[in-house]
């Protein structure tokens, strides 16, 4: 169980709007309602997943490290501006566990040793070395600072590389310019974190929404491998999101 409540943790932080670096993407939300230049990184960032709500009915989740892995089915549900639901199940279809979380409170259950625990994403990152520099990125969303949006997109024979400094720490983005989407991101990390390399392949268009199908992330510290292949997605979408929490289930603090 240590294992799946790890693994819900590791989506949860960085799947969910917690940083600066989300309220620079909300930012760039708001603009991309106006006239965009096609050759600036607003029109890059117009593809971005969570500019509306949305859900993933279902993702599989291959999770591998010190050669060992695990499947699951993933279900991810996000509601503006920052509530997020995640849902692991077996590949039988049982629960194994689930996860709450907006900017400032994670909840995940523990289904198998019935305990409820509570948390917020700094605790998590500090006890897990999961940097939530990461976001709506796991998707293949850009995530810039504002200043950043009317930048020029200078591409050389389709592709374009681009550093970013952000919170202090490196991004680089590999941007395919005919899509206009991300197909690598790469994030310098720490002693805690390693750097995280994300690859996105497989971007197609599906009712309006621009994403990649198939999403690679590599941890160069721990040797931590997750391949994400997302199967149906709906988006707008205006779903409720609702955490029930197990009855009679032990509350334990993350600490």
């Amino acid at each position: 169980m240590r294992k799946i409540v790890f693994i819900l943790i590791v989506l949860s932080v960085v799947l969910s709007g917690c940083s600066v670096i989300r309220k620079s993407g909300r930012a760039a939300c708001k603009e991309v309602k106006e006239v965009i230049d096609e050759n600036s990184f607003l029109a890059v960032v117009k593809n971005n997943i969570s500019n509306e709500s949305f859900f993933i009915q279902k993702a599989d989740v291959k999770i591998t490290q010190e050669d060992i892995s695990v499947r699951f089915i993933a279900g991810i549900k996000f509601r503006k501006p920052d509530s997020l639901l995640i849902t692991l199940r077996s590949r039988t279809g049982i629960e194994a566990g689930r996860a709450f979380m907006t900017k400032d409170t994670i909840l995940l259950n523990d289904r198998i040793n019935k305990k409820l625990l509570i948390g917020n994403p700094e605790i998590i990152e500090s006890k897990y070395g999961i940097n939530p520099l990461f976001i709506f990125a796991v998707l293949g969303d850009i995530i810039i600072d504002q200043k950043e949006l009317r930048g020029s997109v200078d591409c050389r024979k389709g592709i374009l590389k681009k550093e970013f400094e952000i919170n202090e720490k490196s991004v680089e983005y590999t941007i395919d310019c005919s899509k206009k989407k991300a197909v690598r991101a790469y994030f310098e990390g720490d002693i805690k974190t390693g750097n995280i390399t994300i690859d996105y392949s497989n971007i197609i268009i599906s009712n309006e929404i621009k994403y990649p199908q198939k999403i690679e992330i590599e941890d160069d510290l721990k040797s931590l491998n997750i391949v994400l292949e997302i199967k149906k997605i709906e988006s707008p979408w205006d779903g409720k999101i609702e955490f029930v929490r197990g009855s009679g289930y032990k509350v334990v603090k993350i600490r």
